[in-house]
């Protein structure tokens, strides 16, 4: 994950989370004897097609992808902590982020 670039003109600043709750439906067609083979095949697959930034199993021959749906939610914004210094009283202090839970 990557970290808050904090400067001089954020202390003070809130820190927020947006949380967004993101349902892919995949659907691919395979051909198999019977479902465990084909489950199988499907399972072992490695060639994959990029669907909107997602890769997904398909080799254009008996494994191929025939549905792919993108489903977005917002969640929500809270706010999770302020930026200040680590020291208040020494100027040349480093900026931090002090969190209102101990999850971050």
């Amino acid at each position: 994950m990557t970290q808050l670039m904090l400067g001089t003109d954020d202390i003070g600043k809130k820190v927020y989370e947006i949380e967004q709750e993101i349902t892919l439906v995949i659907k691919t067609q395979v051909i198999g004897k019977n479902q465990d083979e084909a489950f199988d095949k499907w399972l072992n697959e490695t060639s994959t097609h990029n669907v909107e930034n997602y890769d997904v199993k398909d080799n254009s021959i008996d494994v191929v992808n025939s549905y792919f749906k993108e489903y977005s939610e917002y969640k929500g914004t809270k706010e999770i902590g302020t930026v200040q210094k680590e020291d208040k009283d020494d100027e040349d202090s480093l900026l931090e982020v002090a969190w209102y839970q101990e999850e971050y």
